[in-house]
């Protein structure tokens, strides 16, 4: 029965030494999921960016919009083509002509399109960041397949 035993022992210790795993396996599959959750992430971000670059397009086209309307209900276009029309009362009389064109001037509507503008390159500067950061893993994630198969 100890032979028995023993043999029994012996044949658990060397099939536990046959499906032991390689010491750098762990490091391998620890960076493997780094990745991976450094890959979801980086998506998740791109997402977001992508979503905020439409909002932002849309608060463009909607800002375009206003100050076309802004623009065809107020004078300004008549002060600034008076500029060209008759170019000595203008400078004969810039400070008052100054003043005109600057309160005529939409701007609420310059305000939004301007900071719709600055938004919307914001956003795209933060897709193609995400974008290229998604890229460098996902060639990391592959690299780290050839090296594995």
């Amino acid at each position: 029965m100890a032979e028995e035993m023993t043999e029994r022992q012996t044949d658990f210790e060397e099939t536990r030494s046959i499906n032991k795993p390689p010491r750098r396996l762990f490091g391998i599959v620890a960076g493997r999921l780094k990745l991976e959750k450094r890959l979801r992430s980086l998506k998740n971000k791109f997402s977001a960016s992508s979503a905020a670059l439409a909002v932002c397009v849309a608060l463009i086209a909607l800002a375009i919009f206003v100050l076309s309307a802004e623009l065809a209900g107020s004078e300004f276009r008549s002060l600034v083509s008076a500029v060209f029309s008759d170019a000595f009362a203008v400078s004969a009389f810039y400070k008052y002509s100054v003043l005109a064109v600057l309160e005529s001037m939409p701007v609420v509507a310059l305000s939004i399109f301007f900071a719709s503008s600055a938004a919307l390159m914001f956003a795209l500067r933060f897709a193609v960041i995400y974008f290229e950061k998604i890229q460098s893993t996902g060639d990391a994630i592959n690299k780290n397949k050839k090296i594995w198969m």
